[in-house]
């Protein structure tokens, strides 16, 4: 025992009392001090020596495996870290899988989207030039129908204008160009101003508008002009998808520093597999039974005016149910 280290006494003896009551050979490992007093681990084999049935002696061999265990430990934390390390690119090599899967995706997307912004363009030009044309080259029409044929071609050129502004709008949102321009409003106010301006479409279609307003006016720091055309897009959408007869309503509440804002509409709906993706830039969302037309960029646009605002807009919808937009905006 003058030998062992202290440490390993213990083990040790515990390792003779089992080698004295066995015959078979015990294998044990200790640590032994050298003449510096510097550890040396050794496996040590033993066995009991018997003469007439009783223990008369011990034999043992010991074999150094310092630099064994040394070794099995370094093999040991080069293993962990080569896990790691396998781990590590195994997570960035499916980053690398997904950033390319977004990618894609994203190209997917950017040309749906100049194929639909081309398709929006070519419309209302064909209109232009095709009536343009009847006008200059037929000197017989008569007043009515060069009427007519003009207010289609304002009307037409009235919607590429918007469509061009609305492009124009989206680029300087994304590039992060435009500053707000915030004062204090009454919400109430901005909201009756954007339905006065689609009560025709409520009239032509006969959608039944209700609205909840609080008692008060809803004062709030925003800029008008930005947060008019959010409303306008999702109005313009719930008119775009009730059937004749529909309904939609306009809820505003308030709650603590916040007012929220609901407008819900007894449209077609939204299929739950294209909600995720109803704000993503570029995409455009298929709605059962109702024909698409747009760019695609105006619920973008309006998530992008929500967030510079600080506020946060969320989607509820049931295929032929209806969908509500809910949008809540910091005092």
């Amino acid at each position: 025992m003058e030998f062992i280290d202290k440490e390993d006494e213990s083990k040790v003896a515990e390792s003779f009392t089992k080698i004295l009551n066995s015959s078979g050979i015990t294998i044990f490992e200790a640590s032994f001090l050298d003449r510096f007093d510097k550890g040396v681990l050794f496996e040590i084999h033993a066995k009991p020596l018997l003469t007439d049935g009783e223990v008369s002696g011990m034999l043992s061999i010991g074999r150094n495996v310092t630099g064994r265990r040394s070794d099995e430990q370094k093999i040991k934390e080069l293993n962990s870290k080569l896990i790691e390390a396998n781990r590590i690119i195994s997570i960035e090599r499916e980053r690398a899988r997904n950033k390319i899967t977004v990618l894609e995706e994203l190209n997917k997307l950017k040309s749906e989207f100049i194929s639909n912004v081309s398709h929006e363009l070519r419309t209302p030009l064909a209109s232009i030039v095709g009536f343009a044309e009847t006008i200059y080259y037929d000197q017989d029409l008569n007043k009515e129908t060069l009427k007519e044929f003009s207010n289609i071609i304002l009307n037409e050129g009235k919607r590429l204008a918007k469509l061009i502004n609305d492009l124009l709008d989206f680029s300087k949102l994304e590039a992060g160009e435009e500053e707000l321009q915030k004062q204090k409003q009454d919400i109430l106010q901005i909201l009756d101003n954007v339905v006065l301006v689609f009560e025709e479409q409520f009239n032509e279609k006969s959608i039944t508008l209700t609205k909840e307003y609080p008692d008060k006016e809803q004062i709030i720091n925003v800029d008008n002009e930005r947060i008019k055309k959010v409303f306008s897009n999702i109005l313009s959408n719930a008119i775009k998808f009730t059937q004749p007869g529909g309904r939609i309503s306009v809820l505003v509440q308030e709650f603590g520093k916040e007012i929220e804002v609901a407008i819900t509409d007894t449209g077609v709906g939204i299929p739950e597999k294209e909600i995720s993706n109803l704000f993503q830039k570029f995409g455009k969302v298929h709605r059962p039974g109702a024909q698409i037309t747009g760019a695609g960029f105006g619920l973008v646009s309006a998530k992008q005016i929500i967030d510079l605002h600080k506020g946060f807009i969320k989607v509820r919808s049931e295929e032929n149910k209806g969908t509500t937009f809910i949008i809540r905006l910091p005092k």
